[in-house]
């Protein structure tokens, strides 16, 4: 009996871990919009952010250039108050679209230094950073409502 109790204590924790919100996770607050500096314009609302990171949205407005959204592998708190969902919510939630729409997921970068790079090297690429990572190669979107 004590092994499945011990069993079912560590898979909750591993849950807590990967799956659940925790208090110590960061909120969008905390992080910039980025984009490649050829991308028009200087703010994007939540709406066009979500549809983005959805994969619902997929060009840039009236130019129609392709949109490249990347993620920040570590940032799981920006995708839980973004959407209310945690970071393996938002694979699965991709994987899914991927199988049904043949849709792209979004560029995963493990660092802030590989998202700087990929979205400076990609025209229509968008990405989040913290404010304290931002520097000349990118742009960064205002988010208004």
């Amino acid at each position: 009996m004590k092994s499945v109790l011990g069993t079912a204590a560590l898979v909750g924790m591993l849950l807590s871990c990967f799956v659940l919100p925790s208090a110590a996770q960061t909120n969008i607050a905390d992080y910039v919009i980025v984009a490649n500096k050829q991308v028009q314009g200087t703010t994007i609302n939540v709406a066009a952010l979500k549809g983005i990171y959805l994969r619902e949205v997929r060009t840039w407005g009236s130019s129609g250039g392709e949109i490249i959204p990347v993620d920040l592998a570590d940032a799981g708190g920006f995708y839980q108050n973004l959407f209310g969902k945690s970071y393996v919510q938002m694979q699965a939630y991709w994987v899914n679209m991927r199988i049904k729409y043949s849709v792209d997921l979004p560029v995963s970068k493990k660092d802030a230094e590989s998202v700087k790079q990929f979205i400076a090297e990609n025209k229509g690429a968008i990405g989040f950073l913290k404010s304290s990572d931002v520097d000349d190669r990118v742009k960064v979107l205002k988010v208004v409502n």
